[in-house]
């Protein structure tokens, strides 16, 4: 493959991390309900917590997608977590007499001022964490990720990433992996309040750095999401099968994108070997 690129876009999860969470995990709802507890004295059983931590999400999906009017809207999950805390607060005063006055104290006199509040505290990105990292089962950087970013960084690319996540989760997991510092700008779809496969959240990113389309290239393991935002955008595309899809499969997806045979086809690395998009 030529070296026709200057600008090089890559998702995160699935194309450099290689990740695993299980939120059905048994028994993680109840360490979560007893975090919740713990730190905030509010107060759920595992069962409880799981589901309403479902209502809640879907409720401020549905409402990101009405106030912007975007197909793929992406929620920021502090918000999630700080409602779930307000609305867990006990009722009675003599729950309020066993708190700890080290924890952090909630009313339930006004849970939407508290939820307000708690969203951008250290305590929820805290609670993000240790959620994200009591769900998660594998973490590990794929092969040849850190060989493949230098040489590029080498050459004088421009490196960007356009990931579907939450900062909460993300900002951590890139410096864990130590990936932080190969990036020129780091584009988080909760940040931005819309996801991939969404024209504009590419096109933000394009726009912020003055990028030239015809000079950039999209990265990812995703067919419908990273190929199918860079096709929105007249981008170019190198699919990454990490997660060995079959050929039929792969081809399915790229006739439903409306792209097959055309100049937006994307090239197709069978093996997900990121060193390969050098060759």
């Amino acid at each position: 493959m030529k070296m026709v690129y200057d600008n090089y876009i890559f998702d995160l999860y699935g194309t450099l991390i290689d990740i695993h969470t299980d939120e059905e995990r048994k028994g993680l709802w109840q360490e979560m309900a007893d975090y919740l507890k713990e730190n905030f004295s509010s107060f759920y059983t595992g069962a409880t917590l799981r589901k309403r931590y479902i209502e809640i999400c879907h409720e401020e999906e549905e409402l990101l997608r009405s106030q912007n009017g975007h197909e793929w809207p992406e929620i920021r999950i502090e918000k999630v977590w700080a409602r779930l805390i307000s609305e867990g607060c006990p009722n009675s005063v003599e729950r309020k007499k066993q708190e700890d006055n080290k924890k952090t104290q909630c009313s339930n006199s006004n849970n939407n001022n508290i939820a307000s509040i708690l969203t951008d505290s250290k305590a929820i990105r805290n609670l993000c964490i240790f959620f994200r990292e009591s769900s998660r089962d594998k973490f590990i950087v794929y092969d040849g990720v850190k060989e493949t970013l230098e040489k590029l960084q080498g050459m004088g690319k421009k490196i960007f990433l356009l990931s579907n996540a939450q900062r909460a989760f993300t900002e951590k997991e890139l410096s864990d992996a130590g990936l932080t510092d190969y990036f020129d700008d780091i584009f988080i779809s909760s940040d931005k309040e819309i996801k991939k496969p969404q024209k504009e959240f590419l096109e933000l990113l394009v726009s912020k750095n003055g990028l030239s389309i015809d000079k950039c290239v999209m990265i990812g393991n995703d067919i419908f999401s990273d190929v199918g935002v860079a096709a929105k955008n007249g981008m170019n595309s190198i699919f990454l099968n990490t997660y060995d899809f079959s050929e039929k499969k792969i081809d399915e997806e790229i006739k439903k994108l409306g792209i097959k045979g055309s100049c937006l086809t994307p090239l197709i690395i069978g093996d997900g070997d990121i060193r390969k998009i050098l060759r």
